[in-house]
Order: structure tokens, then sequence, then C-alpha cells
């Protein structure tokens, strides 16, 4: 799709101001769509940093392009202008998003090494927009010994996050590795009837 309307915008891109379209561009890339993206954010169980990484991508303008072309279809006056204006938006957003792509995927990996972010915690996007679970029952130590001892001991989950997690370190004996957002595919498989224990740090 994205070819075809390369093809049709070479020759209407042309007939639009390059100044004022691409200062448009930079308001709608750089402000309108990173706020949009960050109210409807707003109640999500997200780190700062990736609702900046959500907000600087954020959907592509396919949509915005076919809008365009159902007003040209319709006979809307100065269409034409308007799909080559929301064209070059388009195309600039492209270009900047392919280049900074690699660098800014490589940033949100090394903060994802170094520290816990909330977006770790949930196993799907639907569990961002949930509210926060009851607390949970918690054992103490002494309680989760006693309970490895008896006949049926429970199932142990090790589901610290990546920058926590130290595999040459202390852990609980018997332990399994899940990563906290693989948990829901995790317990899919998982056997039943046994006590499920969860510890991070």
């Amino acid at each position: 799709a994205f070819i075809l309307f390369g093809a049709l915008l070479s020759t209407t891109a042309s007939t639009v101001p390059l100044v004022p379209t691409l200062v448009l561009a930079a308001l709608v890339i750089g402000v309108a769509r990173p706020v949009a993206i960050a109210l409807v954010l707003g109640r999500a169980a997200i780190s700062p940093r990736a609702r900046a990484f959500i907000g600087w991508f954020g959907p592509r303008g396919l949509n915005s392009l076919l809008f365009a072309l159902l007003a040209v279809r319709d006979g809307v006056p100065a269409a034409e202008q308007l799909l080559a204006i929301v064209g070059v938006v388009v195309m600039v957003s492209v270009v900047l998003h392919g280049v900074s792509a690699t660098p800014v995927s490589a940033w949100y990996g090394r903060r994802v090494a170094r520290e816990t972010l909330a977006e770790e915690r949930e196993s799907t996007a639907a569990g961002l927009f949930e509210a926060a679970a009851d607390e949970v029952p918690r054992l103490t130590p002494a309680e989760l010994a006693r309970s490895m001892a008896e006949p049926n001991p429970p199932i142990i989950l090790d589901v610290r996050s990546r920058s926590s997690y130290d595999p040459s370190g202390t852990q609980i004996p018997g332990s399994l590795r899940v990563l906290p957002d693989r948990i829901a595919e995790w317990a899919n498989e998982a056997p039943r009837g046994r006590l499920l224990v969860t510890y991070c740090t």
C-alpha cells in the first residue's frame, strides 16, 4: 500500500508549499502524536520510558492517507492538496522513524537491562490497563521452608526482572526461572493442583 501511495504522491507532493508542510510534520510527529499517545496511555501501568518510546513511534500514517484519499474520491474541495500534504507528513514520519528505529530501540533495551520497568510485570497488553489486583498472600521464609518439606511442595517461580536477575547469585533451591512478562504463557502449561509461590527482588 505504501508503494502505491508513494507512486501517487510522487506527482502531487511538489504541489504543496514545502516549508509550511514540514513545520506541520514537525508539529504532528513531535507534539500532537506523542500527546495523543500519552493521553491514551494515561492509565496504563508502564514506565515513562515506555511512554516516550511508544509516543515517538506511535501508529503509522496509512490511515491518514486512506482518509485523505476518501476525500479525493468524494470530491471534497482541495482534497488533492490535502492528500499531498498528508503524504509529505507521512513520508517525513517514515524517514525519521526508519532512521531512529535502531538507536531508540537500543536505548530502550539498555534501560530494560539496567532497571526493572513497570511493563515487565505484565504478561499481556490488556494487563497494562487493568486495575491492580488485591494484595496477594505473602509467605515468610520459615513458612516457605515448612511448605517445601511437605509431601506436595509448592512450585516456586523466580520472577525477578531482567535487570535484577543474577544467574550466579543466590536462588531458592528448586525454583524455576520465568520472566515476569511470561508468567501467563507459562501458566497455560503448568501443572494444576499445587501451590504456586513467586519471588522477586
